[in-house]
């Protein structure tokens, strides 16, 4: 009897112990596929068609610049009043999505009120770590319409977005996404990044590419490169956009044809 008892409670202990580590795995997958896919992030990509209600701006309005960049952060845009207020906007670019499930809920309209309003409009996707490049392509090229593009595609590649890579799998896979759309548009995409970052992870391997850089003190300075915009700030103040706003600027001696999308 004794010993009956002896290996029922080594049965139990055991049946415990799989039903731990049972537990501990469902948990642990549940935590990966939280991490992975970011719900919370879906659903705040699906801002009220309204937002913002009122000007959240401050200030003396921006009058130097060239370009704007936009996405959902801007929410609704009051284009004719943009266009008017801003005789000195002459293109936009509008973010069309993000990794390789996520669309910006405002670019469909964005990019048509632009087009509508006689802007010269191009598209830039987000590029992040979490899915593979060709995941990411497929997702940017199947939510824009390409013969409708005024410039050339646009990547944006920044620390958010490839945290936890290294230098090397940084252009391994900035290399496979330039690539793979390249062979699907026949034109490469040109590079949007800050100039801090392009001088730790791209220089001098990229300088060969059409780049968009930011930097909110001075004008970038890359040795043996050169941009074609300047993002001079991320703080701008815009008749017609309710919220802050990247301002770009185009560089001495640059003109928009120089990046329009090849016809």
């Amino acid at each position: 009897m004794v010993k009956r008892r002896r290996r029922r409670s080594k049965r139990m202990r055991n049946n415990n112990r799989i039903w731990w580590w049972v537990t501990a795995a469902f948990v642990a997958l549940v935590v990966i596929l939280v991490i992975d896919l970011k719900p919370w992030r879906k659903q705040h990509a699906a801002v009220n068609d309204q937002w913002p209600y009122y000007d959240m701006t401050k200030g003396t309005y921006t009058k130097d610049f060239d370009g704007l960049d936009i996405s959902r952060h801007q929410g609704k845009i009051h284009w004719d009043e943009l266009v008017e207020e801003n005789q000195q906007l002459r293109f936009v670019y509008i973010k069309a999505t993000e990794g390789s499930s996520l669309v910006d809920p405002f670019y469909k309209r964005n990019f048509k009120a632009a087009k509508e309003r006689g802007l010269l409009v191009g598209s830039y996707h987000f590029l992040t770590n979490r899915t593979s490049m060709e995941r990411q392509v497929n997702n940017f090229l199947s939510n824009i319409d390409l013969n409708q593009q005024d410039l050339l595609l646009l990547v944006d590649i920044e620390k958010d977005g490839t945290r936890n890579w290294k230098r090397d799998i940084i252009q391994k896979n900035l290399a496979e996404f330039i690539r793979l759309i390249k062979e699907r548009t026949g034109h490469s995409p040109m590079i949007y990044t800050n100039e801090s970052y392009y001088h730790l992870n791209l220089y001098p391997e990229f300088n060969h590419y059409r780049l968009f850089i930011a930097n909110y003190n001075l004008p970038p300075k890359l040795p043996d490169a050169k941009y074609d915009i300047w993002q001079s700030s991320k703080k701008g103040r815009v008749r017609g956009i309710w919220t802050y706003v990247d301002i770009d600027q185009l560089r001495e001696g640059v003109s928009v044809d120089d990046f329009k999308m090849p016809k």
